[in-house]
């Protein structure tokens, strides 16, 4: 413990229904090299074996505090934990995602080097699919990312599970924002770097997270995303010092596309020409707005139809190859 007599860091979980594998993240957390953590694991309200795995665990090792609430989501779920923690951090880990076991050994040293500019670190991830085989790397650059960057760029870490946040940045720009569906990740970051005098994430050169990937995910309900998304880049878009606002809304029109979303495609394209010609034509994915912009309705089913293909084949090499090793 802290010389405080406080655990260094809090741990979070929130939990709906994870019953299958909430015991692997869970032993990931306990499992961990540096040990001086509280660990919050919030049932969310769940209706199947979710509460025993997690009391089962809490029985056999105190740090593990179990909480329990009336189903209201995974950001409910969060702020429930926040007001309760002691830590001097706070790390979040999804109910069916996995740390390395140095985790928070190596992102507690890297926050510890980055300043007291530096609201957080990140690592970067691992996919997995349901039944737990990595098949693909997620990278991201190991630089400083300002509040700029962090909205252009559409959430560097990617994943909240991926992240050591100072517990000050909650205590100074507020909790997760429950009314939005989606997104409320980097809604938060976004406020924390502008709200809480700590402007600055750090992103890291390592893989210590392991996402998994599983139908019926938040994540994965485009509407809902947009939706949310819309609101998130509109609050926070007047508030970018480097780039022009149209910047903003690059990377969510080439994420609509995809999805096939052209409603709010056509919508965030013209947003994003906004920046003008020159910038888009400079950025990787500007010159992806512009790609999908100028193809007839038809060229963009067919690309959306060999990108599916392309995406069931690399579902099925996952399910059948084996693990990535650490």
């Amino acid at each position: 413990m802290s010389s405080a007599g406080q655990p260094r860091v809090t741990v979070i979980t929130p939990a709906y229904n994870v019953g299958r594998y909430i015991g692997q993240a869970m032993d990931s957390v306990l499992a961990q090299s540096f040990p001086d953590f509280e660990y919050l694991v919030v049932d969310d309200g769940s209706t199947d074996n979710t509460a025993d795995e997690v009391g089962r665990r809490a029985s056999a090792d105190p740090r593990v505090r179990p909480l329990s609430t009336d189903h209201a989501g995974a950001c409910h779920a969060r702020n429930v934990a926040i007001k309760q923690a002691s830590g001097e951090f706070i790390a979040f880990l999804d109910g069916d995602d996995r740390w390395h076991p140095r985790f928070l050994h190596e992102q507690l040293a890297l926050i510890e080097s980055a300043g007291p500019d530096v609201a957080a670190v990140f690592a970067r991830s691992r996919v997995m699919s349901e039944s737990g085989r990595v098949y693909l790397l997620r990278w991201q650059r190991a630089k400083r990312y300002d509040f700029d960057d962090m909205l252009i760029n559409s959430c560097p870490p990617r994943s909240g599970s991926s992240l050591l946040i100072r517990k000050e940045a909650f205590d100074a720009a507020g909790l997760f924002d429950e009314d939005l569906e989606s997104a409320q990740d980097l809604d938060m970051w976004l406020r924390i770097q502008h709200g809480s005098g700590m402007p600055y994430f750090l992103g890291s050169r390592k893989y210590l997270l392991d996402i998994r990937v599983r139908a019926g995910a938040i994540s994965r309900d485009h509407q809902k995303r947009f939706i949310a998304l819309d609101k998130v880049i509109a609050d926070h878009a007047p508030k970018l010092r480097r780039r022009p606002i149209g910047m903003a809304y690059v990377r969510a029109a080439v994420f609509a596309y995809r999805a096939g979303e052209d409603e709010f495609a056509a919508r965030w394209s013209v947003a994003a020409s906004e920046a003008g010609l020159r910038r888009l034509l400079a950025d990787q994915h500007g010159r992806k707005v512009l790609g999908w912009s100028i193809l007839p309705h038809r060229g963009r089913a067919m690309l959306r139809q060999a990108s599916g293909l392309l995406r069931s084949a690399i579902g099925v090499i996952a399910g059948a190859g084996a693990s990535i090793p650490r």
